[in-house]
């Protein structure tokens, strides 16, 4: 969905103001449910100097708001926070990131900021793969920030550093080599001794999940699923995907430490689906530690989402 960026006017307050009005919008804020439009003409004040506000527009309806709040203290110019909010029925469909791209050409070509910093409740994984996208980090987590649905709940404070080159840093940048291209093709027995290691360096290996035996019984399926990235003949990334007819399931992505934040886990994933969807797969299932907030942001990044349901296992074999 392709939106018109543009400054917030006065007259877009209300629509602003409708946006926090959805309780699952209000839920993901530090607002409280039922403010007055007063509420929302005082916090969105368009007169204060420091705070810039886009507004995501399409067909003449106000589908996004972002503030960017700059810093008056001289120690902390270089710095900003933000907040952003997507009207609940264009939620998933590009504003977001149409506001967020916009944010970070301000701070970076024309605010000369550095540090862009916000909070974010460690349950909304949509919002952190986001922010993820565009280099934001994961600096801490707040225990108990906050009360929300009856219960106190975490936040992360997340932030994107935009260190400032030197002459000779800028040098460097602008000689350094891109990735050469990843070549994915289906894992060959030679490929054994590579995969694990990879496995290995990821943290993929468990004391239960025996890798060899693991790669053994995939290889006597003979799927065409078991799929390897390489980069100049070695092997840098893999998949197991596996369709028993009904579902498609996803283990061990992994992408060499070196080489991630690159998006070939996206390549190598983007090629694994399209294997599925021409096998007539109508679903891809997949599991992710509830812990593991990092891994689970990548997948929501792809458009996987949260399935309600409960996850039953039953070891048969060591």
């Amino acid at each position: 969905m392709d939106a018109v960026i543009r400054h917030a006017e006065v007259s877009d307050l209300k629509a602003i103001g409708e946006f926090f009005r959805d309780p699952e919008v209000t839920r993901q804020t530090s607002q409280i449910p039922y403010r007055s439009q007063e509420y929302w003409n005082n916090l969105f004040n368009m007169d204060d100097k420091n705070h810039i506000q886009l507004v995501a527009e399409v067909s003449g309806q106000i589908l996004g708001h972002l503030g960017l709040h700059t810093q008056e203290n001289p120690r902390r110019k270089h710095c900003a926070s933000f907040g952003i909010t997507v009207h609940p029925e264009a939620q998933g469909k590009g504003i977001g990131k149409q506001l967020m791209k916009a944010m970070i050409d301000l701070a970076d070509n024309w605010l000369n900021l550095v540090r862009i910093e916000l909070d974010v409740y460690t349950d909304n994984t949509q919002a952190i793969a986001l922010y993820q996208r565009f280099d934001f980090e994961i600096e801490g987590e707040s225990k108990c920030d906050a009360f929300r649905d009856g219960q106190l709940v975490n936040s992360y404070r997340m932030s994107r550093i935009r260190i400032p080159f030197t002459s000779l840093e800028a040098k460097a940048y602008a000689t350094r080599k891109t990735p050469p291209a990843m070549t994915v093709r289906a894992f060959k027995p030679e490929d054994m001794e590579a995969v694990i290691s990879l496995w290995q360096q990821c943290g993929l290996t468990t004391p239960q999940n025996n890798p060899q035996s693991d790669i053994h019984r995939k290889v006597a399926m003979d799927d065409g699923l078991f799929l390897v990235g390489l980069v100049k003949n070695e092997v840098i990334a893999s998949v197991m995907g596996g369709y028993e007819g009904h579902r498609g399931w996803v283990n061990y992505l992994a992408v060499s430490p070196q080489w991630q934040k690159n998006e070939l886990g996206k390549i190598l994933m983007e090629n694994l689906e399209e294997k599925l969807s021409s096998l007539g797969c109508p679903k891809i299932n997949l599991q992710v530690r509830s812990t593991n907030q990092q891994v689970v942001a990548f997948y929501r990044s792809l458009g996987y989402k949260t399935d309600h349901v409960i996850s039953l296992g039953k070891r048969l074999c060591n």
